[in-house]
């Protein structure tokens, strides 16, 4: 991907992506409030199951002091649907404006560009109402937004990555929508969204679960979020190298195979 070329077209990209905000939730009765509703489902669901169904132990944060699963569950899941919906969207990003394409010469990545920068804005939407949520119960998270944004940045990057790579895929290969149904409901499992890295008594899982490539995103929020203490050096270099490579590597694969796009669709 051209970086010249992105910047010369950042008008087109400012306009796919209100596109994609304005149809989003287009002709629905609740409009933007899926965005919130969507979560806060999934929180009283996995609340009920594991706290009370199972009695699990509700985490406690360091120093933080906040015990509360709910807030804990939104302070992972929230980054790691900004990860997942804005694939799951941009894998069909490409294929789905076959038309376009065919008819007008321009940056094909911005099409999946625009599905990151609007899904990044829901995102924005979410962690603001989420923040509230975390003052009320008495953490001081306004110290640690900056934190967050620059963590959600290196997260944006590497979503990007590998947006780019299954969206230039989905073109040749269609097995790659249905494939990723089934890779993003595993990486949902293997993130510690719902549990703590350290309850696991497998070591190589452990492993995975707390430096894979969402579970190290999801802990550092957590501990950003929840816990109100900045991720360790280490935590910030594997993040940083991870998302570097990725879309390094989305970028190169999308650059390689978008001359074909238009002879495909």
């Amino acid at each position: 991907m051209s970086l010249r070329s992105a910047v010369a077209h950042r008008n087109l990209l400012y306009l796919l992506s209100m596109k994609e905000l304005r149809t989003r939730y287009r002709k629905s009765v609740l409009g933007w409030a899926w965005s919130l509703l969507n979560p806060i489902s999934q929180m009283v669901i996995f609340t009920f199951v594991f706290v009370v169904v199972f009695t699990a132990t509700t985490p406690i944060g360091e120093p933080s002091g906040v015990e509360s699963f709910p807030l804990y569950f939104l302070a992972g899941l929230l980054p790691f649907q900004f990860f997942s919906i804005s694939v799951t969207v941009s894998i069909d990003a490409v294929d789905g404006n076959a038309a376009l394409i065919k008819k007008v010469a321009f940056p094909y990545e911005h099409l999946v560009l625009s599905v990151v920068n609007a899904q990044a804005v829901t995102f924005l939407i979410e962690l603001a109402v989420l923040c509230v949520a975390f003052l009320i119960a008495g953490s001081m998270v306004l110290p640690w937004i900056p934190v967050m944004l620059l963590l959600m940045v290196l997260m944006g990057f590497f979503t990007t990555g590998v947006a780019l790579t299954l969206a230039s895929a989905n073109v040749f290969y269609r097995d790659i929508n249905y494939l990723w149904g089934i890779a993003v409901q595993i990486l949902f499992y293997i993130t510690p969204i719902i549990y703590v890295p350290e309850w696991i008594d497998v070591p190589w899982l452990q492993a995975v679960t707390n430096w894979g490539p969402t579970g190290s995103f999801i802990r550092a929020s957590h501990e950003i979020l929840y816990d109100g203490r900045m991720p360790s050096t280490w935590r910030w270099v594997h993040l940083a190298v991870l998302s570097a490579l990725t879309f390094a590597f989305g970028a190169w694969v999308f650059q390689k195979l978008s001359p074909r796009f238009a002879e495909e669709l």
